[in-house]
This record gives structure tokens, sequence and C-alpha cells, in this order.
């Protein structure tokens, strides 16, 4: 299997990480589902195959959301154990740190509403004024900042006369009452500013290039998994859109394509180019056919990785960007029978050229090409030929992956680094300690998460269980990639790489035909006809708003809330 080359930094071993690598691991850091989903779906779900991992190393991204798991957890179990000590050490100084943390939580919520309520209020005065048109959603936006800051000023002022209530409830002297609730405030402060500084160096390290490199049985099973051969997929259930839904029927749904985490499919042909293996020359058909045939499928696919080789190796305008290229074998998840040594250790050479000359056993082998842009764009070209029917058959489709989300991109921005950036992390964390505290009931899930993590040390794939499927149930990096509509100039990268792939496979098969005295007349002809049509369809969904269709036509009427969301003039 080709190594794909990669933009970033490098870790202490030398190899250049991948930036998506950097970005998903800095994503378990700022996005705690994310993280929940990487440790309860991928690490601890050892009934299902790692999905094939494009442009990234699944195997820090999930090191790294344990570490981040383990500080949040520590500080959550931190903060709630200052606050039942401080209750059980002083009740009322308890209750008054409470309230001037809420009190503080308030006012924020306050001050962050009236940042956006009165420009808004002024703007309706003046709009009142001068008699000008005003927009439904301006109103409703107003109204809302307004009900949100007349909520927080009513609390504010409640908390504020609740700590001389509780002072004379309780007998206790108001400045005893006030120093005994600072100490606690420090206290959950210290504690609090503390792990998200923590958590903060952690994700500096990601930025620096520094990914653990750990290793365990289920690591070494994660890592061998998501670079396996062997890629399970399930076929799609059968299900036929409601009758008269037009959107159903136009719309274009690839989530149950075979090409597991490979992204969007964009390009396919459809059908496949199918082609006669006949000889030069003149008369009928069965008079021109090869007996024996000239050539087996596993020899074009030998020639074509040969002349694809020429695109890697070089870093100029001559080699494409993150070339990578390997063998995948694709068996439906409905296949896989008890018998499952291939799923142990690589297949020999031999072994994958047999599966490539048997066009219709279970398993389908697809040649598979990779390019990636600036480490994050990945774009994947599958080839899959076959000799049957006395004829050649090649099956090509094309998988796009997008960028991460960008705020996953945080430590890339400037000033995000050093001390000023702990010291933001620190502040951050206080401001959202009362939403964190109302988070705590995540703490009663730990051992459910430690025992999963105890159980999938032990790979459960090889062991056939019936009614168990084991194919791949999601794809981390398909999971965390903006939308394909969100691509915007990256789409014409993709498809200048899809096309320069295409073009280069058909040239080279077209030599390779040649070599072996095979008529390529018509091949030349559709190959042509393929590459001057361009790559069109990319899978968009056709939207038809407010049209008839056919003789009896019958109008696609717009849900009722459609307009009224977007806002109207008053």
């Amino acid at each position: 299997m080709a190594q794909s080359r990669t933009v970033g930094p490098e870790n202490s071993a030398g190899t250049v990480i991948p930036k998506a690598t950097r970005y998903l691991c800095a994503g378990v850091y700022l996005d705690r589902e994310f993280r929940e989903m990487v440790i309860r779906r991928v690490y601890n779900d050892s009934h299902h195959m790692v999905a094939p991992s494009y442009g990234f190393d699944l195997v820090p991204v999930v090191a790294h959301a344990w570490r981040a798991w383990r500080l949040d957890t520590i500080g959550s179990a931190l903060v709630i154990i200052v606050l039942l000590g401080s209750l059980a050490w002083a009740p009322a100084a308890a209750t008054v740190a409470a309230a001037l943390f809420a009190l503080c939580w308030s006012a924020t919520v306050a001050v962050r509403n009236a940042l956006i309520a009165v420009p808004l209020k002024a703007k309706e005065r003046a709009d009142r004024f001068f008699h000008r048109a005003r927009w439904g959603s301006e109103s409703r936006d107003l109204a809302v900042h307004l009900r949100a800051l007349k909520l927080a000023c009513v609390s504010s002022g409640v908390l504020v006369l609740a700590v001389p209530m509780i002072s004379s409830a309780t007998g206790v002297p108001l400045v005893s009452l006030l120093q005994q609730a600072a100490i606690m405030g420090m206290s959950v402060v210290l504690v609090v500013c503390g792990c998200a500084a923590a958590r903060r160096h952690a994700l500096h390290q990601t930025a620096k290039g520094r990914l653990p490199a750990p290793d365990s049985r289920r690591y070494r099973t994660i890592d061998e998994q998501q670079r396996h051969t062997f890629v399970i997929y399930s076929r799609p259930a059968k299900k036929e859109p409601a009758p008269g839904d037009f959107r159903d029927i136009l719309a274009f749904d690839d989530s149950h394509k075979p090409f597991v985490g490979a992204g969007r499919l964009i390009h396919r042909w459809n059908p496949p180019l199918n082609i006669h293996l006949l000889q030069f020359g003149e008369g009928s058909m069965a008079a021109r056919e090869f007996d024996p045939l000239p050539f087996q499928a596993h020899e074009l696919v030998a020639y074509l990785k040969k002349e694809m080789r020429r695109l890697d190796g070089q870093d100029d305008a001559t080699s494409l960007p993150g070339f990578g290229m390997s063998d995948r074998i694709y068996v439906a998840e409905a296949d896989v029978d008890g018998r499952r040594d291939w799923l142990q250790g690589e297949r020999a050479e031999h072994e994958i050229e047999d599966i490539i000359d048997r066009p219709f056993d279970r398993f389908h082998h697809f040649l598979e090409i990779r390019s990636s842009v600036s480490g994050e764009l990945v774009t994947t070209v599958f080839l899959r030929i076959t000799v049957k029917g006395r004829a050649l058959s090649l099956d090509f489709a094309a998988c796009a992956l997008t960028r991460t989300p960008d705020e996953y991109h945080v430590l890339d921005e400037y000033g995000e680094d050093g001390p000023t950036a702990l010291l933001r992390a620190a502040v951050r964390a206080l401001v959202e300690l009362p939403a964190d505290i109302m988070q705590a009931w995540r703490l009663f899930r730990v051992p459910s998460v430690l025992l999963g993590a105890c159980r999938a040390r032990r790979t459960r794939i090889h062991y056939p269980k019936r009614g168990v499927k084991i194919g791949p149930k999601l794809s981390v990096r398909e999971e965390k990639r903006v939308s394909w509509e969100s691509a915007q100039l990256d789409r014409t990268l993709i498809s200048d790489h899809v096309k320069l792939i295409e073009d280069r496979l058909l040239k080279a098969a077209t030599d390779f035909l040649r070599e072996h005295k095979v008529d390529i007349s018509e091949f030349e002809e559709r190959a042509t006809s393929i590459i001057n049509t361009g790559i069109m369809n990319f899978g968009e969904s056709i939207n038809v708003n407010n049209s008839a269709v056919g003789a009896n036509a019958m109008r696609l009427d717009l849900p009722e809330s459609f307009g009224q969301s977007s806002g109207g003039h008053a």
C-alpha cells in the first residue's frame, strides 16, 4: 500500500502529521459530543469494524479523546467534591457562594443580551420616527432579547437580596458569611481554572504535533482495521418513496454507498464502461473473439498500478499532492459468514490477484487512488476491473471528503497559543461553570464508559454471533466534515483531481489493450466520450418548488412554515 504524503508538523519520530489528524484531535477537546462519540462508538465498540481512514490517523484522535475525557471527568468530579464539602462544612456560606456564582452568571447573560437588544431598540425607535418599514424577524429578535434581559435583571436583583436574607435567617454575621463564601469560591475558581489550563495545554500539544503513540491491544486493533485491505459495507434497505412525494424521488442519497469513510459520492460511470475483447480485422464477432483471452483482469490492474505510480514521488507539478494507492476489497455485511480468517492479517499478492480474476464472487476488488490537498481535502477514486462474458468491464467511482469544521482550526489562528490563551480558557471556564455544573449528571455514566473500555480489549468481530453484523457504523472523518454545499471553490480542486486520475487511467488502459492486440476502436470512442463529458453528477438534490409534473399536473406545495421563518415587513 502506498503511503500518502501529507502536510503538517512532525512528531518526535519525524513523521509528518496530517492536518486532519491534528484538527480532529483538537476537536475532541473543543466538542464534548464529538469526544463521547469517539469513545463510545469507536473505542468501546469492538463488535464492529473500524471504517477506513482517509487523510488522517484515527489512533491519535481516540487517544486524545480519552485524555480529554479524563481531564473533563476529573475537573467535574473535583468541582462537585468541593461544592459538597463546602455544603457539609458551612451550609449557609456554601449557599451564599452559590448565589454569588449565580449572580455572576445572570450578570453575564444580562450584558450579552443588552449588547444585542439596545441597538435593536434604537433601530426600532428610529424606524418609527422616520416611518420606515421593519422586518418581522427584527421585531421578534428584539422581543426575545428583551425578555432574556428582563429575566436576567430580575434574577440578579433576587440574588443580591438573598445574601443578607441568608445572613439574617442563619444568625451568622454578614462579613463572616462573605469571608467563608469567598474561601469556598476561591477553591472552586482554582479547581476550575486549573482544569481549564490543563485541557488547554493538552490542546496545544496537538498544534505542535505532539500526538500520543499508545500501545495497547485495542489501539493496535483500531490501527490494523483502519488500514485493512478488506472493507465491510451495508447494503441499503429496500425503501420505496411515498406516492406523490417527488422530493424523495428526486433526492440523491449516498448514505449507503459501499465506499465507507471515503466521503460523498460525487461521480460514477453509470453504467460501467464495457467493451468486447475482439481482435483487429473484419468479420463477425464470433470470428474475432480471442480464444483464449489475451490477458487476465489482475494483469491490467498491475499495469495501471505501474502507470499511476508515476504521479507519486515528486514534489512538483508532475505529481499529485498527497498521492496514495492501495487495493481495497469490499464485501457486503450480509455476505460475511462464520469463516473470517480473511479479516486477520494482510492478504498475499496472489490471493488478491485470485479475487480480482473472480468477478462473480462475494469479494469485490477496487483499485483505490487517493490525492489530498492541504492535508484535509481528500479525493478518492475507485476502479473495479473485471473480465466477464468475454468482455472488459470498468466500474469507476469518485468520492470526496471536504474540510473539517472551522472551529477545530482554532490553534492555527493568531494569538491562540501561549499564557494569554491559557488565561482566556480559564476565564471562559468560569463563565461556563453554571452550565457545567448542570452537566454533572454525566458523572453517573463514568462506570459504564470504563466498563465498555474494559470489554473492548477483546476483538469480537472474529467470533460469529447469530444476528450480529460487524460492518462499520460510522466514520469519524465523515461525521466531521463541512457540507458539500459549503465546499465552494474546493469543488473545482476535487473535480480537477478526479479528471486527472480518470484521464490517466483511461489512457493507460488504452495502451495496455493495444499491447495485447485488442481492437480498441470501441474503447477509444467511449473513453473520449467520458473525457469530454466531464463531471456532471455531483450528487446534488433537485429542488422542485411550486411546480407541476406530468399530464395530470399536481402542484408540489411548500410547507406552511416556509416564508414565515425568514421574516417580513411589519
